[in-house]
């Protein structure tokens, strides 16, 4: 007899520790191909940026700071803000 353990959410992302697999899959190779840049180079700069994309991709309650910073900007500068005024529901008219 063979116990199946599933999880309680079905639709939850994939996690390996603090990342989504397709983030992890990203960092493992960015940290591979900096190393080797590292040995033939002698440059810190890609190890430096694959650790930037590892901070800002680590995920803490299903949010990242990514995507805080992606919404942020978003709102900020990007998406056009409309705001409608209205006094009442007949507008300000009154029929008698």
């Amino acid at each position: 007899m063979k116990i199946y353990i599933y999880p309680e959410n079905l639709r939850a992302t994939v996690k390996l520790w603090f990342w989504n697999v397709r983030d992890f899959i990203i960092i493992c190779a960015g940290v591979i191909i900096s190393v080797m840049l590292f040995a033939k180079l002698w440059t810190p700069v890609p190890l430096a940026l694959t650790a930037c994309y590892a901070f800002l991709t680590l995920r803490a309650e299903d949010t990242a700071i990514l995507d805080y910073m992606i919404n942020a900007v978003r709102f900020f500068c990007t998406t056009q803000q409309e705001f409608r005024w209205q006094i009442g529901e007949d507008n300000g008219r009154k029929e008698k």
